[in-house]
């Protein structure tokens, strides 16, 4: 292992010691159509993505499991899944393409398809560049990376926007090699290979807004994540992801409250709840009897004396209508009470009303009495 590294090394010194005798003022005209940019902006977009495709699983793999606690139905997960990865791919694909699309419909005049020719000239100051009309240099501190595809050499500069340069102006392969040892040479010797990791830090986090995928927690991060894109970094697109996050997770609960309330799984689990909860409370209310005497004249009095006892109705707790009655329905009838759950139907003195269960040879034994329909 130390002699292969010794040997990498040693081969790095030679290629560095090499390209110093390159020409110092290497010369490369070439000249950049809109469609070279369209493609370059497509493929960086798509680059951003791939780096990011493990985390996209991993997040659309905890939402399948974290929808899938409960009970699972298909069309519902189909739809979830759907959601949260067309979420997902917007925040790192289109997001980023469509920023830098309308960046560069600023930049170039409307219509413009072809860019007049340059020339980029390598200096021991950085990067020259002369067109006839204007003149620009980019010091080698200023170029935080230099990078080649099949078809671009690009450079990142320290203000994240790009110099974009076909391989077709290029006359072979070994130019393009020598250029970009050259090119990089150059960047190693001034330190500037370290201001990527600069120019990450400095950017707006979007990588947070994958917590916004995680309904409530996403709400907290996209709230925090629209103050840091309004008053920190100014960038509409942190205040977009922070708003997607809030509005995400009001569309999670919204749908997961619509199902509670719809969907017949749910509401036959929420009627067994409503069973066991009701059974319960008979059982706190006939030890009222015997501790006091008479019956009480309405659960509140049990709940206040012991605050464990829970009297609200699972079944219609999760209904929409505030107006509704959410607790179960008691009333003392002398030395007697009717108590029981309204249902699934959520409407009282209907025959799928809850009661107690209690079994027919100790009925007489409690005061519990039931409504015959």
């Amino acid at each position: 292992m130390g002699i292969l590294f010794i040997t990498e090394y040693y081969f790095l010194i030679l290629f560095l010691t090499n390209t110093q005798t390159l020409s110092q003022n290497m010369e490369v005209e070439y000249q950049n159509t809109k469609k070279d940019h369209v493609e370059f902006i497509k493929l960086n977009a798509l680059n951003g993505f791939k780096k990011r495709l493990g985390v996209v699983i991993v997040v659309t793999l905890l939402l399948t499991l974290m929808f899938s606690i409960n009970s699972f139905n298909w069309l519902t997960f189909l739809i979830e899944e759907s959601v949260s990865l067309i979420a997902i791919f917007s925040i790192f694909y289109f997001i980023p393409l469509l920023r830098s699309l309308i960046d560069l419909k600023k930049v170039l005049p409307e219509g413009q398809l072809i860019i007049p020719r340059k020339k980029l000239i390598i200096t021991d100051n950085g990067l020259s560049i002369e067109s006839e009309n204007e003149a620009s240099t980019f010091n080698w501190e200023s170029i935080a990376s230099v990078h080649s595809s099949q078809r671009f050499i690009y450079f990142f500069l320290a203000d994240r926007k790009y110099l974009l340069l076909p391989k077709r102006n290029f006359t072979s392969e070994s130019e393009i090699i020598n250029f970009l040892g050259l090119v990089q040479n150059k960047i190693i010797k001034t330190g500037s290979y370290s201001m990527s990791a600069l120019i990450e830090r400095s950017k707006p986090p979007y990588l947070l807004g994958l917590l916004c995928i995680i309904p409530l927690i996403g709400a907290v991060v996209g709230f925090a994540l629209l103050l840091y894109g309004i008053f920190k970094y100014k960038d509409k697109w942190l205040i977009i992801i922070g708003i997607a996050g809030i509005v995400w997770t009001v569309f999670v609960y919204s749908s997961l409250n619509y199902q509670t309330q719809n969907s017949k799984n749910a509401r036959e689990g929420l009627a067994e709840a409503s069973q066991m909860q009701i059974n319960s409370l008979f059982k706190n209310i006939e030890f009222y009897k015997l501790k006091y005497g008479v019956y009480p004249d309405s659960l509140q009095q049990i709940s206040k004396e012991d605050q464990m006892v829970w009297i609200d109705d699972p079944l219609q707790s999760f209904s929409s209508d505030k107006k509704k009655n959410t607790k179960f329905n008691y009333q003392k009838v002398g030395n007697h009470y009717y108590l029981f759950s309204s249902g699934i139907d959520g409407i009282p003195n209907t025959k799928d009303d809850i009661y107690p269960q209690v079994a027919k040879a100790d009925s007489a034994k409690f005061g519990l009495i039931r409504k015959s329909y």
